[in-house]
């Protein structure tokens, strides 16, 4: 080898060595994300720990996720809590958030419900078409969104067919839209997170209770109280969740890592709510056999409710508008893609 190759070769590899020092160092990272619901509930289970599993994998291990084994904050304070770092990410019920997720709040309008999977997937497309450049999201990192089975009403004692047999009686309401239309039915609500619902059935608080899906009736235990159930076309209105990360948690990750997990996330988790299908399914089917008597509402009754749901629709399709949003095309398209995956 000459001078002159000699020389360039060291010159290459100085710059080389350069070029590497200048480089990002990414280290391996451990995602917390926190999970408020029981640690053997479907969420857990078949949603948040398979998606995490698959992020390790697909990761070969740089990115972990770990499920700590209670919440490290109520469900109305898990936004603040993964904004400000305490956890690095959280499923988070969009029905405690009517002000940070304004346009996020149409899936819990009544009626809407198809199947989870149909109502996740159409959701996550609404999202990506419609809300995302509204960023509602930015002070987190938005990951991905489900929706649960439609919420059912349940009744303690006698059957309820109308809205006059709502007057008066002692309700309680999943926050939002369900707490919303039992107002409207001039009802007294208790409106808590799901989560405290089983202390205040057991306590014999209410005699009416509406909002969640029978799988989650079963799962805070308070199926057992139940006499019957009214069903109406499309649900009373289906509980919509966000899978947010901390920004800064997010950034720290490389960028081909998060290219991965956004690959995972996003319309793939909404796929995967089609575990709620079957575990409500499930459910439904053991509520019969304990002898919960299921009702379809009448007509007169449907018509009463969509009186109600149409007041807060048009209350939504107002906030879209402040917010520049063309609500009544997100909604006829979110109610399209319902359809088109749940055939």
């Amino acid at each position: 080898m000459n001078y002159t190759t000699r020389i360039l070769c060291n010159a290459l590899g100085f710059s080389a060595l350069l070029a590497l020092s200048a480089a990002p160092a990414w280290a391996d990272t451990t995602l917390v994300i926190n999970a408020f619901l029981p640690a053997q509930d479907t969420m857990n289970t078949q949603i948040l720990r398979p998606w995490a599993d698959a992020v390790t994998k697909a990761t070969d291990g740089r990115v972990k996720v770990q499920i700590p084994p209670s919440s490290v904050a109520a469900p109305d304070q898990l936004w603040n809590s993964v904004r400000s770092g305490v956890v690095d990410g959280a499923y988070l019920y969009n029905g405690l958030l009517p002000n940070q997720l304004k346009l996020m709040q149409m899936p819990q309008l009544p009626f809407l419900g198809t199947s989870a999977k149909a109502n996740s997937v159409a959701l996550w497309r609404t999202y990506d078409k419609y809300f995302k450049a509204a960023d509602e999201y930015k002070s987190v990192h938005l990951l991905g969104v489900m929706v649960m089975p439609s919420g059912i009403l349940y009744s303690l004692k006698g059957p309820i067919e109308s809205e006059h047999d709502l007057q008066g009686v002692k309700v309680w309401a999943l926050p939002g839209v369900p707490a919303k239309m039992m107002a409207m039915a001039k009802a007294g609500v208790n409106a808590t997170p799901a989560a405290r619902m089983s202390e205040i059935v057991a306590g014999g608080m209410v005699d009416v209770m509406v909002g969640n899906p029978d799988m989650y009736s079963d799962t805070f235990k308070v199926m057992r109280y139940a006499k019957s159930a009214t069903m109406v076309p499309g649900g009373f209105s289906t509980p919509s969740w966000s899978l947010v990360l901390n920004r800064p948690k997010w950034e720290s990750i490389s960028p081909a890592d998060r290219e991965i997990i956004t690959k995972l996330s996003g319309e793939a988790l909404a796929e995967r709510a089609a575990a709620f299908d079957n575990v409500e399914a499930a459910a439904h089917a053991a509520a019969v056999q304990s002898g919960v008597k299921y009702l379809s509402a009448s007509p007169q009754f449907v018509t009463a409710l969509e009186k109600s749901g149409a007041v807060l629709t048009n209350q939504w399709l107002a906030t879209a508008k402040t917010e520049k949003v063309d609500g009544a095309a997100a909604l006829a398209y979110y109610k399209a893609q319902s359809a088109v995956v749940g055939k």
